[in-house]
């Protein structure tokens, strides 16, 4: 029915807006538009009607709505487009030359790639594939000749002598089928998982590869993002890939050896038989009809009855909200709040519309017209046998029922083989898009650091009007931005929130390239340098540090992989760092897992009892929880674990954020002895423990230098450093 009452809701209950056709989605074409006023339901002439006496402008409606249960569905008042009711005509409509070109390409490329990774095993595999889409063809004729044996037998029509030496011959080619089929389906199974993990892993490493290289400007591109995304599924879909050529083989050897054993259940001496044709019909038939009866709607929850109900159901079940809700006493609120959302949801279905359609609107639907459809070619042969003029047997009409279900089969599968064809061109050539994605960034062609500089111990590092935005937004961070820093200078950026510090750490190691001017190290532009061996030189500690899933050793070995003497230097850098007392508390120590690492179950077999015996493996799997603060100090002890002969420039973006103010007093005295030779760079809000220590101090605001110099020269200016300095000292005076 369409509803004509009210406009549906959001879940916060407020009404969704009416939407015109002047407002589209310039990215798919999807006209958004909705219109729920029932003089709105059937379309107007003449696209807009610009009513001028009320100087308002009314808009063609485009869909009309229809409330099922808490949804809301929008039919479109466009008449759907023609198109061919098979899938995999309607898929191939659009394939020009070009395109189908490349999709063979990449498909030859394919199958000659999974094929050199085990010829064998391949060709194994794709003759037991084979052999099995042969097997119920010869089945089904043998299960024939025993009927017609049988009724032969029963009748008299055949020697008792006769009939027990043909039925031994048929016996022994029903035996041997048997096991041929037996031992086909067992040896395809166990190769098919051989071949599958070949695959997977094959893919699954060159996918890492490629994807573990990509640049952060590749990565965050729209255009290659959502195949990033699903670049875990494509393992997987190459075996799924492989699975559908296979399949696709097998079934078309399938059709074959149905045609060429039931052919004379098809066509015999006495003409065509009609049951038999009709098998081959029927699935055209079903396909055609599910096309026909196919529903194009947008469905939408638009009950807030609904939405109030799953909210306050997890409000009041979900741990994250414990806390507050047993602290502020809400719990009755909450229990008051959810009984009245479903006792306001009532009867009204919440069954998903696409699955309701058999249940819903009237007697004879899709499902009872296939159900017609099957049971047909069995009374039509009992007909035939009533009131036909042709004598017929009853091993003639279980045959052709066989033969109905067999040839039903078959074209069943074709038709959904041709469907995954299209698919599979699809698949294989994003699997390729993704292998030869390039990491995205023009590397140099110098080894860092060249050979005039190769002795020295800290990085000059100079900004000459540089100006950048982050990809794929509009908003320039840095403008023009100027500095320079000397080698083993210490330096502390200062501004408020936004100006671009941290983005001036994400270009000196070429996380991005700045959009316009230059930066040079050691004299020489930042981007004639391989990218390789500059970022060997750094040591930077982001502020979003990274929580690896690994063990703590793991954890602080990231700093510095080739370490020669791993246990010292992680044991040294945690005393360093500050890590080292926490981590001793810990039973396992620096071997701590502090990644997600459960992986096991209780099997389906289990009952109440021996699932709490088990209660005591799942608890070995559980991880260990650290604080904000433990994780900076990981994060610290990492930093000085990376810290070598080969590091020329330390950068620290807010290394004390989580840090209670002993820590932090610690840490930074910790840090401000690496000063010597080394450029040191400091990204704070803090200017207290470092800034009375630091050669250079550069105030940064709107992405550009506002103020520079020391402590005592920027007070002695009294500008933006000195205001926010005062500010802050001024928390801790009397």
């Amino acid at each position: 029915m369409v509803n004509s009452a009210s406009l549906p809701e959001d879940p916060t209950g407020v009404p969704t807006p009416i939407l015109s056709e002047k407002h589209q989605d310039s990215n798919d074409g999807i006209q958004s538009t909705i219109s729920n006023q029932e003089s709105n339901v059937r379309p107007k002439s003449g696209g807009e009607t610009n009513d001028t006496s009320q100087g308002a402008t009314t808009s063609k409606p485009l869909f009309r709505e229809e409330k099922r249960g808490i949804w809301t569905l929008y039919y479109p008042l466009i008449p759907k487009k023609s198109a061919n009711p098979f899938p995999f005509i309607r898929l191939a409509h659009g394939w020009d030359k070009p395109r189908a070109q490349g999709a063979l390409r990449d498909l030859w490329r394919f199958i000659s790639e999974v094929f050199a990774l085990g010829p064998l095993a391949l060709t194994i595999h794709l003759a037991l594939w084979t052999v099995s889409s042969v097997l119920p063809s010869l089945k089904l004729k043998s299960d024939s000749n025993l009927l017609e044996l049988t009724e032969r037998a029963l009748t008299g029509r055949v020697e008792r002598a006769a009939a027990t030496e043909e039925f031994r011959y048929r016996l022994i080619i029903y035996a041997t089928l048997w096991v041929i089929d037996l031992f086909v389906t067992k040896l395809k199974i166990r190769s098919g998982s051989n071949v599958q993990k070949m695959v997977e892993s094959h893919f699954e490493n060159r996918i890492f590869a490629v994807q573990s290289r990509l640049e952060l400007r590749t990565s965050e591109d729209p255009a290659f993002e959502s195949k990033i995304d699903r670049a875990a599924e494509y393992p997987w879909e190459a075996w799924s890939s492989l699975s559908t050529i296979m399949e696709l083989a097998s079934t078309i050897s399938e059709v074959i050896a149905t045609v060429a054993v039931l052919k004379g259940e098809l066509i015999s001496a006495d003409g065509v038989n009609v049951f038999g044709v009709w098998a081959l019909c029927f699935p055209l038939l079903t396909e055609f009809n599910e096309y026909r009866g196919g529903k194009v709607f947008y469905a939408k929850i638009t009950n807030s009855n609904w939405f109030k109900k799953e909210a306050f159901s997890q409000i009041g079940t979900w741990k994250h909200y414990k806390q507050e809700i047993l602290s502020f006493g809400l719990v009755d609120y909450i229990n008051s709040k959810y009984t009245q959302a479903v006792s306001g949801l009532g009867d009204l279905k919440t069954e998903n519309p696409l699955y309701s359609w058999s249940s819903d609107g009237g007697w004879f639907g899709l499902g009872d017209f296939d159900r017609l459809l099957d049971a047909l070619p069995l009374v039509l042969c009992a007909w035939n046998a009533v009131y036909g003029s042709a004598r017929s047997s009853l091993a003639a009409m279980i045959r052709t029922q066989q033969t109905s279900s067999a040839a039903c089969g078959v074209i069943w599968s074709l038709i959904r083989r041709g469907e995954e064809l299209f698919k599979l061109f699809g698949n294989i050539t994003a699997l390729y898009e993704v292998l030869e994605m390039k990491p995205g960034i023009e590397d140099g062609d110098i080894n860092y650091p060249d050979e005039e500089h190769a002795h020295n111990t800290g990085m000059a590092i100079e900004f000459k009007n540089v100006s950048f935005g982050y990809p794929f937004t509009s908003e320039k961070i840095l403008n023009d931005l100027s500095f320079k820093i000397e080698p083993g200078q210490l330096c502390v950026i200062v501004g408020e929130n936004g100006c671009g510090k941290s983005t001036t750490i994400n270009l000196l190691n070429r996380l991005y390239d700045c959009d316009s001017g230059e930066i040079y190290i050691d004299g020489r532009p930042i981007r004639d340098y391989k990218v390789s061996t500059l970022r060997a030189a750094e040591n930077i500690m982001y502020q979003n540090y990274c929580y690896f899933p690994l063990t703590i050793k793991e954890n602080i070995l990231m700093g510095r992989p080739d370490s020669e003497d791993p246990d010292t230097e992680i044991e040294n850098a945690a005393k360093l760092g500050g890590a080292y007392d926490f981590i001793q508390k810990f039973p396992l120590r620096f071997e701590t897992n502090l990644g997600s690492v459960h992986s096991g179950y209780a099997s389906t077999a289990c009952g109440k009892d021996e699932k709490e015996m088990f209660k005591s493996m799942e608890e070995t799997e559980k991880s260990v929880q650290l604080s904000g603060g433990q994780w900076q100090r990981l994060a610290i002890t990492r930093s000085f674990m990376r810290n070598s002969q080969q590091t020329k420039l330390l950068c620290y973006d807010e290394p004390s954020a989580s840090l209670d103010p002993k820590a932090e007093a610690g840490t930074f005295e910790q840090l401000r002895n690496l000063r010597g030779e080394k450029t040191i760079i400091f990204v704070t809000h803090r200017f207290g423990h470092l800034t009375k220590h630091a050669d250079l101090i550069l105030y940064i605001s709107e992405g550009k230098v506002l103020e520079r110099g020391t402590h005592k020269s920027l007070l002695a200016q009294g500008g933006e450093y000195a205001k926010m300095y005062n500010l802050q000292s001024q928390a801790f005076e009397a």
